[in-house]
Formats: C-alpha cells, sequence, structure tokens
C-alpha cells in the first residue's frame, strides 16, 4: 500500500511539517521535546501518566525515510517543510535544509539556534536536575525551551535487552516530570515528538531472517536500510531511488519489506530504519498543563452563548463574545476555542464569522462587544461529552469553561 501511494500517506501530518503546523503556531513559551525513538503508543501512555487537568492531543506523523536518527532529527527542524533533502558528504549520509549540511547533533543544534529567536537547548536529564528556581532563571527569557532525550535509543540499542523495557517505561515517566516541572515555571505549553519508532523483539532475529547486503557502492548500511548506489536487489527487499522519496540527489535505498534485518553491525533485537508501521509512525503530543498561579482568571470577560444542550452532529454553532476590562486600550484579544474531554482536546474551531481565524493554528481574533459565531468540528466521535473552552493565548489564561458536561449524541 505504501508503494502504491508513492511512498506517502495522504492526509496524514509529515514529520518536516510538525515544526510548521505544530510548534510554530503555539503559544509562547513553548516545551519541544524531540525524544530519539518514541513508538506511537509510548505517547498514548505518556498520556494517562499526564495529571487529569492537562489537556492533550495526540496525532500521528510519519517519518522521513530512512528512519534513522540523521534524517528524523533534522526533520523536526524549522525550515523542513519547504527545504528538505539527504545527500552524501565526505561518504556519509547528511540532512540538508536551506541548502545547509546537518551531519551531526551539533550541527542541528547550531542550526536550530540561528533559526529560532529566544531558544534554551537542553537535555531532559538537565532539566530533571535543575531546582525549580534555577530553572526558572535558565528559562527566563526562553520563547521555545528545546528538550532533546536519547535514552530510548541508547539502551536499545545497548544490547541490554533485558533491561531496555524497564528504562524506557522510566524515560516516559521522566518526560511526564518534565512537562509538570516546565508548568510550574510558567511553561504550560509543551509539544513531544520523535525522529522515528522502533522494532523491539525479546530475542534475536533467527538466521532465515537476516538478509545479505546488496552491495555496490554503500554509503551507510544498518540493520534495516542500505543506503548507497547500485548492487543487487536482495530477496525480501524494496529499492527506492531518492526522487522516489523527494530528495534531491542521487542515492539509492533497501529496505527489507517485512521485518528482517539486513546484516551489518548493531543490536540484532532493537533496530529502526526500515519502513514497519512502529518505525515510521511518530506521535506528535500537545500538552497545555498550567500552572496553578497562571491559570487564575483574569480581568477580561469572554462569554459562550448558543451552548448545544447535546452534540447531535460533528459541527456545532456557538456565538462568542470578548468583553475587554480596558476597552480603551485593549480593542481586541487572540483565544483558542476548542472541545475537550477528559482533558483531551478533541475538538477545535473550524470556520468564524465575526471574528479572524486562523485555520491552520486554530488562533481566533475576537473584537471587543462584537459576537463572532464560531463553528467547532468535534474530531473524536467516541467521546461521551465534552466542554467547551476558550484559552487566552497572550496569557494562557482560562476565560471560558463549560459550567457542565455537554453530552454527545450523535445520529447514525
Amino acid at each position: 500500500a505504501f508503494l502504491a501511494a508513492g511512498w506517502s500517506v495522504p492526509g496524514v501530518l509529515h514529520q518536516t511539517r510538525v515544526f510548521s503546523e505544530v510548534v510554530q503556531g503555539s503559544p509562547r513559551p513553548v516545551a519541544y521535546f524531540l525524544v530519539d525513538a518514541m513508538r506511537y503508543e509510548m505517547a498514548l501512555d505518556m498520556v494517562d501518566r499526564l495529571p487529569k487537568e492537562a489537556e492533550t492531543s495526540l496525532r500521528p506523523a510519519i517519518t522521513a525515510l530512512p528512519s534513522i536518527t540523521p534524517v528524523g532529527m533534522a526533520a523536526l527542524l524549522p525550515g523542513a517543510a519547504t527545504s528538505f533533502s539527504i545527500d552524501e558528504l565526505d561518504d556519509e549520509l547528511v540532512a540538508k535544509i536551506d541548502g545547509e549540511y546537518l551531519a551531526n547533533r551539533a550541527e542541528r543544534s547550531a542550526f536550530a539556534a540561528a533559526r529560532i529567536p529566544n531558544l534554551v537547548d537542553l537535555t531532559l536529564d538537565e532539566l530533571l536536575q535543575l531546582q525549580p528556581t534555577k530553572l526558572k532563571k535558565r528559562l527566563a527569557d526562553a520563547q521555545v525551551v528545546l528538550v532533546r532525550s536519547q535514552e530510548i535509543d541508547q539502551v536499545g540499542e545497548s544490547g541490554m535487552s533485558g533491561q531496555a523495557r524497564q528504562v524506557m517505561d522510566t524515560v516516559i515517566g521522566n518526560i511526564v516530570r518534565a512537562i509538570k516541572e516546565l508548568s510550574k515555571v510558567g511553561i504550560a505549553h509543551c509539544v513531544v515528538t520523535a525522529d522515528h519508532g522502533h522494532l523491539f523483539l525479546a530475542t534475536e532475529r533467527d538466521e532465515s531472517m537476516r538478509i545479505d547486503a546488496p552491495g555496490g557502492k554503500t554509503v551507510e548500511l544498518h540493520r534495516r536500510c542500505w543506503i548507497g548506489r547500485g548492487g543487487a536487489n536482495p530477496p525480501g527487499c524494496v529499492r527506492a531511488t531518492a526522487a522516489d522519496l523527494g530528495y534531491a540527489s542521487n542515492l539509492e535505498f533497501v529496505f527489507p519489506r517485512g521485518a528482517g534485518v539486513l546484516r551489518s553491525g548493531g543490536d540484532l533485537a532493537f533496530h529502526h530504519g526500515g519502513l514497519s508501521l512502529q518505525e515510521i509512525v511518530i506521535p506528535v503530543l500537545t500538552v497545555r498543563l498550567p500552572s496553578a498561579e497562571k491559570a487564575k482568571a483574569g480581568r477580561d470577560r469572554v462569554e459562550v452563548r448558543r451552548q448545544p444542550l447535546a452534540v447531535t452532529n460533528r459541527i456545532i454553532s456557538v456565538d462568542v463574545q470578548f468583553e475587554s476590562a480596558d476597552s480603551l486600550f485593549k480593542q481586541s484579544i487572540r483565544v483558542r476555542v476548542s472541545l475537550t474531554f477528559a482533558g483531551r482536546e478533541v475538538g477545535n474551531a473550524a470556520l468564524a464569522i465575526g471574528g479572524e481565524l486562523n485555520a491552520a493554528t486554530g488562533e481566533l481574533t475576537l473584537h471587543t462587544g462584537q459576537p463572532a459565531n464560531v463553528g467547532l468540528f468535534l474530531r473524536d466521535d467516541s467521546v461521551s461529552s465534552v466542554q467547551i473552552v476558550v484559552h487566552d493565548l497572550a496569557t494562557d489564561l482560562e476565560l471560558f469553561r463549560s459550567p457542565a458536561d455537554i453530552p454527545v449524541s450523535l445520529g447514525v
């Protein structure tokens, strides 16, 4: 199916657009977690561990191929949506954005710092070891906090399969802890994503599942992908050109069709680089967890009128009106109107009349005293009820929440 679709998944977010479509439009300050080798279902586990008051939204994205760290981490950087490719430089595979080669983590970090104003870059360990007062001081002027975690990939590739699961579980808990610590110092919004997923078996691959490498000119050889030129296509494998994958280079790629591995160095239980769902489907989790101080109501007021008694259609219409406490100087406000269930965002504004809506980011501009008719789209029809919530994007204050749950009763 992947081949028939031209190596793309229509209608699903691509990894190269995560920064531009999710992080760029998030309220500032925002924490951007880049977690090496985190699978989609790990983020589901993370959602269950977050506090009940946390508002979350989880969606899948498809990785840039091959699903290895130098490619995936670069694809999550600014500029990747419009200019991303991979090529060979000095006999090594490198990612490229806007013509700039990004061969390693140091170059990726420098690239991000040059393009994201007021960026603070630190590891998950560094964040968790800082005392709240020192963390607040470190992040005082930050607009984007880049948090890097390599623990899942490191323990997976260590060969210690017996301990790996326990360590991976600990990493998920540590990310939840980090989100809580960030909320205490005023960073309420977080985006958590990954460079790629992984395959992990309790035992090593059987000899029958080990595949000879293609030969030819080899640039890089991993358990789940070969990158180079020429050679023979091994049985049970598929070959793609750089052009097939949307890259401007003359590289070729070979991937096992199933769960087999190429004969190369590296662990035989944990690996990535290939085409399985576990390797190429990554999570994009957005979290809003305001601190107790930030959650206090402000003086500005937003009212939501014509709330339905029940949700019987996936699109519901309400009237939203902003009343400023200082109408002389504050004529408008930027808000996000959403539908939530159990702290999780399950719907958002899809259209508005009487206010300006940015459909890509969900940002709605309201003008004082002027009601806006807002159409809210329910994305998750499995929920039993919803609440309508309005947040001030500038201060992260919650300006409105439905006084009671609104039952969902969709028609057939």
